[in-house]
């Protein structure tokens, strides 16, 4: 525990720095700014290597552990209530949005493991996406954070450009909420552009969003399978990683007891901090050029995949929903 102090301390500190920063500005997330500020900290200071253990726990540890907690954030039953259609049309938009990422990246040059980063990004919810394929794709922490970086810009952009191609193409609410709630990458993304449309797309939005949200631990499992760097070493992890177990376990209980706010209300919120000091400690293991030297080209590979991605809930909203 003495080895792990001083790095676990100063990842709190910068998550606590983010988290203030965060509700001042508004437009970008606790998360993404834990990444900037520790990619910040960790090129400017020269750290010794008391805190290496700290960090490194932070980074592996700690985002297991926020992992597990995201599954009290679900709501099963709400999304049951939806019906059908929200499934036919949500499960193939991520099936062509990480197909799309697979196939880029490759043509791009991208190494497998940041391509199946990008996929579940854009594909899924995100940050937390990425943090929870990221321990069966063997990425390292410059694929993670460079992927984060740029899902959550896109979004960022994406939460104030979608309201507005929704209104020049005249959406009803709730092709409005599909778009919205299919192709928004974080749950206050999605929450912000959805209430500034309508109320009515805000719910439903949340709701789209939610089953993308649900998609994590299957994501898992099917990349433990197919990934062939992962399924060549069984003997080294357990075919369905313990946290994804952990997920599960958590949404059903979140979902049964959903009217109990007081004690998921601190769940979600112990979440919400884990995750945001893992973040730092991933950023604080990004040099900044290894930034420059992938930055502007991973940037392009993320627009292609969100572009198909927007192209292709399009497509399914005009032609299906009404």
């Amino acid at each position: 525990m003495r080895k792990i102090i001083p790095g676990l301390l100063l990842t709190f500190l910068i998550a606590i720095c983010a988290k203030l920063v965060s509700s001042e500005i508004h437009v970008i997330g606790a998360i993404s700014l834990a990444i900037i500020f520790g990619i910040l900290v960790g090129n400017t200071i020269k750290l010794g290597d008391k805190y290496a253990n700290g960090i490194k726990f932070s980074e592996k540890n700690l985002l297991t552990y926020a992992i597990v907690l995201m599954g009290f954030k679900l709501q099963l039953i709400e999304l049951g209530e939806m019906g059908s259609t929200v499934f036919l049309v949500v499960l193939p938009t991520m099936f062509v949005t990480f197909c799309s990422a697979i196939m880029i990246g490759r043509f791009m040059g991208f190494s497998k493991s940041y391509s199946l980063l990008m996929g579940a990004g854009n594909a899924v919810c995100g940050s937390s996406a990425i943090a929870a394929v990221a321990p069966v794709t063997e990425a390292n922490e410059e694929e993670i954070g460079v992927s984060i970086g740029i899902v959550n810009l896109l979004g960022t952009v994406g939460m104030f450009m979608l309201p507005l191609i929704a209104g020049i193409l005249t959406l009803s609410s709730s092709q409005s909420s599909y778009l919205v709630g299919g192709v928004l990458q974080a749950i206050g993304q999605v929450v912000a552009a959805g209430f500034s449309i309508s109320d009515k797309v805000g719910d439903t939005a949340t709701l789209i969003k939610m089953l993308r949200v649900i998609m994590i631990g299957p994501i898992v499992m099917i990349i433990t399978l197919f990934n062939k760097t992962t399924t060549s070493n069984i003997t080294k992890r357990k075919f369905i990683p313990s946290y994804i177990i952990g997920f599960f376990v958590c949404s059903v209980i979140g979902s049964i007891f959903h009217g109990d706010h007081v004690i998921l209300q601190y769940l979600k919120m112990l979440a919400n901090i884990l995750l945001t000091v893992a973040m730092a400690g991933v950023g604080m293991k990004i040099s900044f050029r290894s930034l420059i030297n992938h930055g502007p080209k991973a940037l392009l590979f993320g627009l292609l995949v969100n572009l198909t991605q927007i192209i292709f809930v399009l497509i399914i909203i005009l032609v299906f929903i009404q």
